[in-house]
């Protein structure tokens, strides 16, 4: 299965935030500069008013719920699934199977910061998690085969086994609907007859699509 959490609210500070009083006190208590600090709602909300659709960027801790859920999985350690997260600006990180991210969400935006602001992450002369700049259609193009995208009004779906050599597009934003345009490229489903957080529909997925018994 490819797992890709799409128009992740997850970013270095913009431009048109820098001179924030909120935003350069958090860039002089990590001793970074303001540009490559990542935008975090729970510190910078003050600002965010000022910015378009500010009321779901900066979230960061949901892609960090969802990759923790996917990458410790069995699915993902038995080589089942290649997991990406593709950002609202359109930039595509990949991640390693074997990849181990900090539980601690602080430790979390440092890494995502070292992401964003070297173009990934390499220990022992191997890369972990990639970068590019890629939208969500042109990942889809490149992976090929079925792609599956959840949302609240889709089709119900129940045949989850179908899933594991699929595309499983999953919103990584708190609210609102997704913005890239995928067009007829997904079938729109949905797994569940009332609203998920991210988390749990990644969660749901692969409890559903490799039960315990595949395994043991």
């Amino acid at each position: 299965m490819h797992l890709i959490i799409a128009d992740a609210e997850i970013e270095l500070i913009p431009d048109e935030l820098l001179k924030f009083p909120a935003v350069r006190a958090t860039a002089r208590r990590r001793g970074k500069k303001p540009s490559e600090c990542l935008l975090d709602s729970s510190l910078h909300y003050s600002a965010l008013r000022h910015l378009k659709d500010g009321g779901r960027r900066g979230r960061a801790d949901i892609t960090h719920f969802c990759l923790l859920l996917a990458l410790d999985s069995i699915a993902n350690r038995k080589g089942m699934l290649h997991t990406f997260v593709h950002t609202r600006n359109d930039l595509v990180m990949e991640f390693s199977p074997d990849v181990r991210l900090p539980k601690n969400y602080n430790r979390f935006a440092g890494l995502m910061e070292d992401v964003l602001v070297n173009g990934g992450v390499w220990s022992e002369g191997r890369q972990l998690i990639s970068l590019k700049k890629e939208s969500l259609k042109s990942l889809l193009e490149r992976l090929g085969g079925r792609a599956y995208l959840l949302e609240e009004d889709g089709k119900q779906f129940s045949s989850f086994a179908s899933l594991r050599d699929a595309t499983v597009i999953i919103g990584g934003f708190p609210h609102g609907s997704f913005i890239s345009d995928v067009g007829n490229m997904c079938r729109r489903i949905s797994i569940s007859g009332e609203k998920l957080m991210a988390w749990s529909a990644v969660s749901i997925v692969l409890a559903r699509a490799f039960p315990a018994k595949l395994y043991f």
